[in-house]
Parts: structure tokens; C-alpha cells; sequence
């Protein structure tokens, strides 16, 4: 839990545009409910839920703040960058979309083909169906495979069969941390790493992506213990990175309905990654 006090708000969220539970709006109804003054909506590889609540005219209390959350491949170790106050018509950025996209689909092919030999009988159709519009991803395969029999739940279907490792594991198309960086400087925004306690046992490894052109670390989220966002808060500290935070709500858990409010960033760090825009 963050032990800041005043939580103004929550930097990572998921909506049904990706592999989140609640739609666009109806996330926002929710921040709105746990007094959020800000949200951004930080979909996997896409902006489609900035297209709909655009489309939808949304105009509640809360702030949003444009935001993306970027597959990368490091070190063979998959890592997440969040992009924050990013133009979302930013040709560059819209290509990688439309990029990605694709290969999600090309991957999820591949797992349901692995599954099948594994005499997991799933189709592509069904995982096809379940995701909608979204980006396929692996979630959505563990879903079909609960929903059939395969799995007892989510995460034992990433245990068995879906994690790095595991039999129906298929790579992402390489995409660095500097890539993606960059990406995110070009569109005007600023480069994040999420949940760098979730993606590195060993906390030393992260020191290697100072160099990659990121901006700041999520020190606040629900996998981080306290040591580790000390750990961490000391380390952005130390390297003059913006901290930032979130509750990762996808609403498919049981602890994302307390964690909503709960994880986030307090006023001051708001400001400071705002200050970091402007100064851009």
C-alpha cells in the first residue's frame, strides 16, 4: 500500500479495450466513486478507450490523463513502459499500434496452436471472441481455457502452460525499453517502468535501463512490498526519476476493487510529472 496519505491519482488502470474488465466509462464512474482526481487508462498497446470516451463526450469530475502501456522485450525478460500525457494522434505512435496489433494476433495463433498439440482444444476463434476488439493477449487465452475446463483459473493457466517457459509460451516481436522510450519522448510524452519489483527478482538488474532514455519508475504498485518501493523510491531518488504509481486495476481480481484509491500518486508527485511535460 502506498503510505502517502492523500492519493490524487491512480496512473495504471485497464479497461475492456484491453484486457480489463470494466469499459472506459464505467472506470471512470469508478474513480469518480473512490474520490480519484485523475486517472489515466494505461491499455496494453493500445488508445482505443481515449476513442471512446472521446466518441462518448465524457466530461465526469476526474482528470484523464492520456496514457499507454508498452510490451518490450529485454534481456529476454519482458518489460512494461508507461507512457503518460502522450498525443494520441501521433503517426509514429498510431503505427506501432496498428503494428502490434497484428502481431497479437499472429502470437495468440501460435499458443492455440501450441495448446492444441498439448490436447488443449481451443480455437483461435474462441480466444477471438472472448478479447472483442481488444489486442489479443495471453489473458485472454487463459480465459478461454478456465472457461472450458482447461485451466482451474487464470493463473494456473500461466503456470502450466502461458508463462515465460512454460510449453504454449510465444514471444512478442522484439521491442526494446529504448524503443519504446522513444516512441513516447516523440509523441510528446514521458517513459515510465512498470512495476519493476514484478519484473525483477533481483533489483539490481533494473539499474541497466537507466540508460534506455526513461523518465521515471512506478514505485507504488500492488505487487511491491515495502522494501521494494523503498528500494525503489530511493533509487528514483538518487537518479533524479519521477515516481509514479497505480493500483494496475483490471476489475477480474479480487483485490482490485481495494486497491482502487488505494495505490496511486499523491499531488506532489502529480505535479512534478507535469512539470516534466511542460519542461519538454
Amino acid at each position: 500500500m502506498n503510505n502517502l496519505v492523500d492519493i490524487v491519482a491512480d496512473m495504471h488502470c485497464h479497461t475492456t479495450c484491453s484486457d480489463g474488465l470494466l469499459t472506459p466509462s464505467r472506470l471512470m464512474e469508478k474513480a469518480e466513486a473512490v474520490g480519484l482526481g485523475a486517472i489515466s487508462i494505461t491499455d496494453h498497446d493500445t488508445l482505443a478507450a481515449y476513442d471512446v470516451l472521446r466518441m462518448e463526450g465524457y466530461n465526469g469530475p476526474v482528470t484523464l490523463i492520456p496514457g499507454i502501456e508498452v510490451s518490450c522485450t529485454e534481456d529476454r525478460r519482458d518489460v512494461h513502459v508507461l507512457g503518460y500525457y502522450i498525443d494520441h494522434k501521433d503517426p509514429t505512435l498510431r503505427a506501432y499500434i496498428d503494428f502490434f496489433k497484428t502481431d497479437r494476433e499472429r502470437r495468440a495463433r501460435e499458443m492455440v496452436e501450441r495448446l492444441q498439440r498439448l490436447r488443449v482444444n481451443i480455437s483461435f476463434d474462441e480466444v477471438q471472441d472472448h478479447a472483442g476488439t481488444a489486442p489479443i493477449g495471453r489473458p485472454h487465452v487463459a480465459a478461454v481455457m478456465v472457461q472450458r475446463g482447461f485451466s482451474k483459473n487464470l493463473q494456473n493457466a500461466f503456470d502450466v502452460y502461458l508463462d515465460t517457459g512454460k510449453p504454449a509460451f510465444v514471444s512478442k516481436a522484439p521491442y526494446s525499453v529504448k524503443m519504446a522510450a522513444d516512441m513516447i519522448h516523440g509523441a510528446g510524452g514521458i517513459a515510465v517502468i512498470a512495476h519493476p519489483g514484478k519484473t525483477y527478482h533481483d533489483p539490481r538488474l533494473f539499474l541497466g535501463l537507466r540508460t534506455s532514455g526513461i523518465d521515471g519508475v512506478e514505485v507504488y504498485h500492488p505487487s511491491h512490498w515495502y522494501v521494494t518501493r523503498e528500494y525503489y523510491k530511493a533509487l528514483a531518488l538518487q537518479h533524479g526519476l519521477l515516481i509514479t504509481g497505480g493500483s494496475d486495476y483490471h476489475g477480474s481480481r479480487e483485490y482490485d476493487e481495494r486497491n482502487l484509491g488505494v495505490f496511486g500518486v499523491t499531488q506532489e508527485h502529480l505535479d512534478a510529472i507535469r512539470e516534466k511535460i511542460h519542461a519538454s
